[in-house]
């Protein structure tokens, strides 16, 4: 069973990474002391994620519907078809990377950094904020610092954007329609993360466009 964890340094995070434009969602879990995690936890880290995306929707819907002119506005729903999703193991070179701040190019292989700073009209925090440092703590709190013990899982290993089309049959069919924004242009994101020291498991996405 998973639990969600690390609430007060998420929700910093979250109102800081919303207010500034950063599109990542991202929710910290951990499971009962005696349960060995494999991948079928992953999937239920992002099946508590799709919890979490589902209730910000609804939560948005209410506030849209007191409004009487989207009063009829239908409500949400988000597909999520996990048993289609494929999970793909990241190396520690590959683990690695995501942590760096030297790349700026959200079209490189995974560049976390890239696309936490660069959503389409780029991320503008307070005055006195630095990315950097929002970003090396959000790292923290998903867990990506203790880097050889850590293990990720990528889900979204193989979708194309439109400007990035691969003519062969590796691309991989998106599992949910959250992802359709991003594969206009921008990119997409879903990553799991298991930190054994810590026993956390997170879980973080992102897709968007202009």
């Amino acid at each position: 069973m998973l639990k969600i964890v690390e609430k007060e340094r998420s929700e910093k995070l979250i109102r800081q990474m919303d207010e500034a434009g950063c599109v990542f969602k991202f929710v910290v879990l951990s499971p009962d002391p005696q349960d060995e995690v494999d991948e079928s936890y992953h999937r239920q880290g992002l099946v508590v994620l799709h919890e979490e995306l589902m209730n910000s929707a609804m939560q948005w819907h209410r506030n849209l519907i007191k409004d009487k002119k989207y009063e009829d506005y239908p409500e949400p729903f988000i597909s999520w078809e996990l048993e289609s999703a494929i999970a793909t193991p990241l190396n520690l070179d590959e683990i690695r990377s995501l942590t760096l701040t030297d790349s700026i190019d959200v079209f490189e292989r995974l560049a976390l950094y890239a696309s936490f700073v660069k959503p389409p009209y780029r991320a503008r925090f307070k005055k006195g904020v630095e990315a950097k440092d929002v970003f090396n703590e959000w790292c923290d709190v998903l867990g990506l610092n203790e880097l050889d013990e850590v293990s990720v899982l990528n889900w979204v290993e193989g979708f194309n954007t439109e400007l990035h089309v691969k003519n062969d049959t590796s691309s991989v069919e998106p599992w949910s329609d959250y992802f359709y924004p991003g594969l206009e242009w921008w990119g997409v994101w879903c990553l799991t993360i298991w930190n054994p020291k810590r026993r956390t498991l997170s879980a973080l996405i992102a897709s968007t466009t202009d």
